[in-house]
């Protein structure tokens, strides 16, 4: 199960706060999170919105699932 901060470093890794940026996360289940997440930059600028993924996956993988996701908001 990863943290807010282990997702965040993945959908980051620069750490510049210029890409994409988790506002909430809330456990929607014993098996699936929900990240409300912001996009800054392109493809992501202008979006947001809640995102679930399954908790017990990776960062990288949840990193992964949201920047796709938030890409089709």
């Amino acid at each position: 199960m990863a943290t807010v901060a282990e997702i965040q470093a993945i959908l980051d890794p620069a750490s510049t706060t210029d890409v994409a940026n988790i506002q909430q996360k809330v456990r929607v289940s014993a098996t699936i999170d929900e990240f409300y997440v912001v996009g800054v930059t392109n493809p992501y600028a202008g979006k947001a919105g809640w995102i679930r993924t399954t908790s017990s996956d990776s960062a990288a993988t949840q990193g992964a699932a949201i920047l796709a996701a938030l890409k089709l908001l």
